[in-house]
């Protein structure tokens, strides 16, 4: 039987007049001709192209999902990988071709035909590409509504922002289940019956407090700090999931236990002198430096150890005056596009240093674009007394 008119001789006929022999190809010829709904679905399909990686997932039946609100770019989402979407054009023509044959190499037999039917014509397929997750919105949701502990959220009137659940965040944060699940780490989130909230602040000091007092109460070495008995007594004051939570930001379990098999633990240094900075810094526009840091090394537990590094991206100090100063400047609240994000450190500071600015600019770089590459591409880079320092690129 023919297609489209054709019978193996002419398939010959052209395969010799293309100068090719048949043992070059394999034995299946397959004929292209449009078909009557062609055209019709051209709308409805739409053409992706992926990699290897995202190609595996898709064909282990792995989840794949497509993210975007209406005012923001669309992303592509696997279990573990966020992608950039793109609507590209090629000058090529791609034609779609539901029932073509991909033939084996090692296919044998006489020359044979099959028809296929070209169901529509392309010239755009979305372009996708890795990219870093879009996060920056997942912090606005979680303020929205504070977790103050039990009696205050009872009894407060002003709690009128949503709570979220695992769901509902995948939902509206462009990322990948386990970026997010490293997102509300980062951001220090709280699974609290069923949703996901952060501490307010004076609740978060409140609680770490409870547990440095039950430490210096029982004078309790700051490396053997026995969990389940602290857990107990501590859940008398909160609740036992906040406090099992704050254990997991604020202390690191060791490899010991004590006599009663209780399983001891560390606390984390510098998590704990950076809130304590925070608790200082947020009370004042401006300190003394000097000042600064004798107040908060007499703030923190003793045994632990103050040191500047310990705030990267939430104070910045100033040494441009006969007496260096220091102040309250979160990177948290820094707006999270890329060119407000430069404006706004500019506004804030002429010229900054490599390490002055880079912990304001680290969370957008990327394996492709690092802190380098952000800084050569937005701002300008001058030296003065051999140090290099950065301003903004329009800056005189």
């Amino acid at each position: 039987m023919s297609c489209i008119g054709r019978t193996p001789e002419d398939v010959k006929k052209l395969i010799h007049h293309a100068k090719l022999t048949e043992d070059e190809l394999v034995p299946t010829t397959q004929t292209l001709e449009f078909s009557r709904e062609f055209g019709s679905a051209s709308e409805e399909v739409v053409l992706m192209e992926v990699d290897t990686t995202l190609l595996d997932s898709i064909k282990e039946n792995n989840v794949v999902v497509l993210r975007g609100d209406p005012e923001a770019g669309a992303v592509l989402c696997t279990s573990e990988k966020t992608y950039e979407v793109r609507e590209a054009e090629t000058s090529n023509s791609l034609v779609l071709i539901p029932d073509l044959l991909l033939p084996s190499k090692e296919e044998s037999g006489d020359r044979s035909l099959r028809n296929c039917q070209v169901s529509s014509i392309h010239y755009k397929y979305l372009e996708v590409r890795p990219c870093k997750p879009r996060v920056h919105t997942l912090l606005q949701l979680l303020e929205e509504r504070p977790y103050r502990g039990e009696q205050e959220e009872d009894t407060d009137s002003e709690n009128t922002g949503h709570r979220y659940t695992l769901s509902d965040l995948l939902n509206r944060v462009q990322c990948s289940e386990e970026e997010l699940d490293q997102a509300l780490r980062d951001s220090e989130a709280y699974h609290i019956y069923g949703y996901w909230q952060i501490l307010e602040f004076d609740y978060r000091f409140k609680v770490v407090s409870h547990i440095l007092s039950l430490v210096e109460s029982n004078s309790w070495p700051l490396d053997q700090i026995p969990y389940k008995e602290a857990v107990d007594e501590l859940s008398i004051l909160e609740p036992r999931t906040v406090i099992v939570q704050c254990f997991d930001y604020y202390l690191t379990p060791t490899d010991k236990v004590n006599d009663a098999g209780d399983e001891l633990y560390t606390l984390q240094d510098d998590k704990i002198c950076r809130l304590c900075a925070e608790v200082l810094l947020k009370s004042a526009d401006k300190y003394n430096l000097n000042e600064f840091l004798s107040i908060w090394q007499q703030s923190v537990p003793e045994g632990l150890t103050t040191s500047l590094s310990q705030l990267d991206g939430l104070a910045l100090v100033d040494r441009s005056s006969s007496t260096d100063a220091i102040s309250y400047f979160p990177v948290s609240a820094l707006p999270a596009d890329i060119k407000e994000r430069f404006k706004c450190l500019f506004e804030t500071r002429e010229k900054w240093s490599f390490e002055e600015i880079r912990p304001y600019i680290e969370d957008l770089a990327g394996e492709k674009t690092p802190v380098s590459a952000l800084l050569t591409k937005y701002a300008r880079a001058s030296t003065t007394n051999g140090i290099k320092y950065y301003s903004g690129r329009h800056a005189r």
